[in-house]
């Protein structure tokens, strides 16, 4: 009951921004602050009440005995799986200030990326959503009265039954607008939920789509290394270090041509020989850990294939961009167009009725 308490806080509540606590944390732990006294220094901002909150009971905790990665393990439902092991691991090696200076760098390059992608989209979004509201007002408000005082004045053309169908299908079967916009919403639902049948039929259809195929490999891939190069540096052992960096790949079929991958390290296999038993590694990729393997610098290694592929997908996401801007405006274009031309060839057959 208390973990669904604590969600239904997530829901209905302010959200802990994970990369802000610990941006507040970090420095404090860095000028050898003692863990419990920075939590309380991080608690006292009381505009954020979520922060105050969980430093709290951070605070509370430790206070009581626990450990600081035990008491966060248990709030999984605010910080992301590798929090609790990078934590867990600076606590063993006496190093926990280092990790998690190492850890902020990951969360806010992570922070940095998404925002990054919401802040491309905005402008497509709103130029589309803008588009087919102003379409709709046109089919609903303005086409109906046009259309009307065309057949009272007794023009009876193609172009004029043309617009009062068009018209009257909107008017008439508005229901089913309504129903395609609830059934959108509970898709969208669907495909947040990890493990629904919907989200698997969406990964396996995805990766099979031009352009959305190479965004959702270079973001699962870029997640992938950096979330395996920072775990790693901070010393979590090799095995855990692979089921924890798979729990972060967000395509189902990526997530599972890498479930064996712990099966193969234990047999003694080396990480590339593993990987390599997956069809969405690639060989750059491959080549890249298997050089660090030699040199014993595998956690460099995948920061550079983390930083390479999160290039990539910078670069992909402003070239789909770039092609989705003239498509929304071509077709919106088409549709009113369309609107426009029949309703002037209206006025002409009013003319030559004249």
């Amino acid at each position: 009951q208390g973990s669904a308490a604590r969600r239904g806080g997530k829901l209905f509540g302010e959200k802990l921004n994970v990369v802000d606590f610990t941006e507040r944390l970090v420095p404090l732990l860095e000028a050898n602050i003692p863990l419990e006294r920075a939590l309380t220094f991080v608690g006292e901002d009381q505009q954020n009440k979520a922060l105050a909150k969980t430093a709290a009971e951070l605070r509370q905790g430790l206070h009581e005995g626990r450990k600081f990665s035990d008491l966060i393990r248990e709030r999984s439902h605010i910080f992301p799986p590798l929090y609790a092991s990078v934590v867990e691991a600076g606590e063993e090696a006496g190093a926990l200030p280092q990790v998690m200076g190492e850890l902020r760098k990951f969360l806010s390059e992570a922070q940095e990326l998404k925002s990054f992608i919401v802040s491309a989209s905005i402008y497509p979004a709103f130029i589309a959503v803008s588009g087919v509201c102003m379409l709709i007002f046109v089919l609903a408000v303005i086409v109906p009265r046009f259309a009307t005082a065309m057949t009272g004045a007794g023009i009876d053309s193609t172009a004029t039954r043309l617009l009062l169908g068009i018209s009257g299908l909107l008017q008439n079967y508005w229901w089913v607008l309504l129903l395609l916009i609830v059934g959108l919403v509970l898709l969208l639902h669907q495909l947040r939920q990890q493990g629904s049948a919907v989200r698997k039929a969406y990964d396996r259809w995805i990766l099979h789509v031009p352009l959305a195929s190479q965004l959702v490999r270079y973001s699962n891939l870029a997640r992938l290394c950096r979330t395996m190069a920072i775990l790693m540096r901070s010393g979590v052992h090799l095995l855990n270090t692979v089921a924890i960096a798979n729990r972060v790949v967000q395509n189902n079929e990526i997530q599972r041509s890498l479930d064996e991958l712990s099966g193969e390290l234990r047999q003694g296999q080396r990480i590339s020989a593993a990987l390599c038993k997956s069809r969405f590694i690639p060989s750059f990729m491959l080549r890249m850990i298997a050089v660090g393997e030699e040199t014993g610098e595998v956690e460099v290694m995948l920061e550079r294939i983390a930083d390479r592929y999160e290039t990539d997908l910078r670069r992909l996401v402003k070239r789909m961009l770039s092609l989705f801007e003239p498509l929304v405006i071509i077709c919106l274009g088409l549709g009113v167009g369309f609107i426009v031309l029949l309703m002037f060839m209206a006025m002409m057959d009013m003319q030559s009725g004249i």
